[in-house]
């Protein structure tokens, strides 16, 4: 038997909440709660759920910011995201939309639409290809939060990932510190240009004999070559 699928909702009002987790969990759901959006981020990237039931007046963070948080985030990116709201103006949807929900429901709903919603975004989600990426022996999978070489998993930090997740979407291309940054950590980062290098000696240690899989482009930046040898590189 196929284990359930796990719904996370995040939803400030208790009656909600119990509604909710009570007709999910009757149509065969697992479900989690939280009760605020910086709780219900926070969850998302600890337990990566099969899709988000998203409330948009949230206290802490609202909706919209916890959507765009968890799009910009590689290790949730490609969680379906469903945003209830009572607001229903044809701008809220869009925005709604335009920040990568998969749909927009307006209260009032009935339980069973919400239900047949789910199963939509579910279906849809589940044809979609796979995003993981391998390049010789490295292989990293962006729905995980994994990265593994000769089919060991390597530790890499949060920030040493998207870099090289980053790195391996554009194979032979070489992107400067500035670049990187602003494609792998977002505009907001605290990460500047001199930090990325000791980012990418992270990355190359971890990767030990694939470490030549990221070439130091001198004046540029870095590149990920697709044809790298697989032997111990050296620090450049």
């Amino acid at each position: 038997m196929n284990n359930p699928q796990h719904i996370l909702c995040i939803e400030d009002e208790v009656d909600i909440q119990e509604i909710m987790a009570y007709n999910l969990e009757k149509a065969g759901f697992t479900v989690s709660i939280a009760d605020d959006g910086e709780k219900g981020f926070n969850m998302a990237q600890e337990t990566l759920p099969d899709l988000i039931l998203l409330d948009v007046m949230l206290p802490k963070l609202n909706g919209w910011q916890v959507c765009k948080k968890l799009k910009e985030d590689s290790k949730t990116s490609s969680i379906p995201v469903i945003m209830l709201s009572a607001r229903s103006e044809e701008g809220d949807i869009i925005n709604g939309l335009g920040l990568g929900a998969d749909d927009y429901v307006t209260k009032p709903y009935s339980q069973a639409e919400l239900i047949a919603r789910i199963h939509v975004a579910l279906r849809r989600h589940a044809k979609q290809p796979s995003k993981l990426l391998a390049i010789g022996v490295v292989e990293v999978d962006p729905e995980a939060f994994r990265c593994c070489v000769n089919g060991s998993q390597i530790k890499l930090t949060t920030t040493e990932f998207k870099l090289l997740h980053t790195l391996m979407l554009r194979p032979g291309k070489a992107l400067s510190r500035e670049q990187l940054i602003l494609s792998a950590l977002g505009e907001d980062s605290d990460v500047v240009d001199r930090n990325v290098d000791v980012h990418i000696r992270g990355v190359r240690k971890q990767l030990g004999s694939a470490a030549a899989l990221i070439e130091t482009i001198r004046g540029v930046g870095y590149r990920c070559n697709p044809e790298y040898t697989q032997k111990l590189a050296t620090e450049d």
